[in-house]
């Protein structure tokens, strides 16, 4: 017991490995070890709960014409997938599904505009003068992962992370077309897209090679492919030695998770290397001949987000996966249109609207499947996270804010009901779904949204 309790006191909750790589400092997350819980494994030893998460999955340009691809046939605990959900069959037990709510802000109907906005904040967009565009907007105010992360965030080293998968997107319309996560007004924040960058910002301690060192050395340190994980072996080893067997299990296994990341990147890309390397200048993926790399990105993007998050590195994120009114070609389906084009053609582009979303499903859950693996004293990082997935409208054709597309992943360590429910929640605003968010991560709200968009109350139906 006295040698227990000295180990507490010299390895901190969230621990580091620490190293140096060619004269920059280079430090690694550690996943949430057994050594850190009390005896029931669902709590620190001092008795704090464990990390919740909170992340955003989002898609443009809506389901498509027909809500019954979308929507489940049964409701409460007996429900099965629907076909667009199927791919995330895996993930059931996570997932809850709130159909048939609506988008209540009072602005003009201006398509993709209204729904991006009132979905991820629950209130009114600000119409700006419109230039040489068709329409231009930005959000009143943040958007749900921001105000979270105004809280939740200031206990990470990361307040948030916003990533991106397609790049093409509608630059014109304003920030509210092109950003999935804003400050305020005018204030959206970048998705970073280069898996590769997004390691080096997580996991290297300093941002790139110091000024005054030997540039021969720099190039040296390239060409033998300097590992993060090499430069803080000898910190792991010496961790190895003072936890028990399944944790010491466990930093093997991150370990191995951290040097299959960077296969994987040094394969797409030129060589990783935090000592040699600036973030600033991040390798491509492999270039792919059809068209932008969907899955190759989705893929490296989903490790690193789900190793900082199982580090506690961040608590909060979101994904934008396509941009509202953009038009992704999606090759990988044998697609030759822009997506948004597709929906505009009515009932014509229907087939190829609904393979659209559920393949973009099954993207979603390349990345909750990162999540689950990702062991947490009894639980995981996926069902102590939620998620909201969502798109800017219910269908582009008409940009219906009605019978709005959500889906929740994960419990937030309980907080929703787990098996997750399908609620039919016709007619009801939509910005009780994201109370019920913001109140999952411990936040004391007692209202969310604005104008029209306000509600005190929130999706209790799915609460547990």
């Amino acid at each position: 017991m006295k040698q227990l309790r000295m180990i507490h006191s010299t390895l901190k909750r969230r621990a580091f490995l620490r190293g140096v790589a060619f004269g920059v400092p280079v430090a690694v997350g550690l996943p949430v070890l057994e050594h850190f819980l009390g005896e029931s494994g669902e709590a620190f030893a001092d008795g704090t709960a464990l990390p919740k998460r909170f992340g955003v999955f989002f898609w443009g340009n809506g389901r498509g014409m027909d809500a019954t691809r979308w929507n489940p046939t049964a409701v409460g605990t007996t429900w099965d997938l629907s076909p667009q959900l199927v791919p995330l069959m895996a993930y059931k037990q996570y997932l809850t599904v709130v159909s048939g709510t609506k988008l209540k802000i009072a602005n003009s109907p201006q398509g993709h505009h209204r729904g991006s906005v009132g979905i991820l904040s629950g209130a009114d967009f600000i119409t700006q003068p419109a230039g040489n565009a068709p329409f231009r907007s930005t959000f009143g105010g943040p958007s749900i992962d921001q105000g979270i992360a105004a809280m939740a965030g200031m206990m990470t080293p990361f307040k948030s992370l916003e990533l991106g998968i397609s790049t093409t997107l509608d630059k014109v319309e304003g920030t509210t077309l092109q950003f999935i996560s804003h400050n305020g007004p005018d204030s959206g924040n970048q998705q970073e897209y280069d898996p590769v960058k997004l390691f080096s910002r997580i996991f290297a301690a300093g941002a790139g090679p110091a000024p005054t060192q030997d540039p021969d050395l720099i190039k040296k340190a390239g060409e033998m492919k300097a590992s993060v994980l090499d430069s803080v072996l000898a910190d792991l080893t010496g961790l190895e030695a003072r936890v028990g067997a399944r944790d010491k299990a466990r930093l093997e296994q991150h370990a191995q998770n951290i040097r299959e990341i960077e296969k994987r990147l040094t394969t797409a890309g030129p060589t990783l290397s935090a000592s040699c390397q600036s973030p600033t200048k991040p390798g491509p993926l492999a270039t792919n001949p059809k068209g932008e790399p969907f899955e190759e990105r989705t893929l490296a993007l989903s490790q690193v987000l789900a190793l900082a998050l199982a580090c506690d590195l961040t608590r909060v994120f979101s994904i934008q996966f396509s941009g509202s009114a953009a038009n992704p070609v999606f090759h990988p389906l044998g697609i030759t249109g822009g997506n948004h084009n597709i929906t505009h053609t009515g009932t014509a582009g229907q087939a190829q609207i609904d393979m659209s979303t559920t393949w973009t499903m099954k993207q979603l859950g390349v990345f909750l499947g990162a999540l689950m693996a990702a062991t947490e004293g009894t639980s995981n990082v996926l069902n102590q996270s939620a998620i909201l997935v969502t798109s800017d409208t219910s269908d582009g054709f008409t940009h219906s804010v009605d019978d709005y597309p959500i889906l929740l992943a994960g419990s937030a360590g309980g907080f929703f009901k787990s098996p997750g429910v399908h609620v039919a929640a016709t007619g009801d605003n939509s910005s009780k779904v994201l109370l019920s968010l913001v109140r999952s991560q411990g936040i004391q709200a007692t209202s969310y949204g604005g104008g029209a968009g306000m509600v005190t109350d929130s999706m209790t139906s799915i609460e547990a």
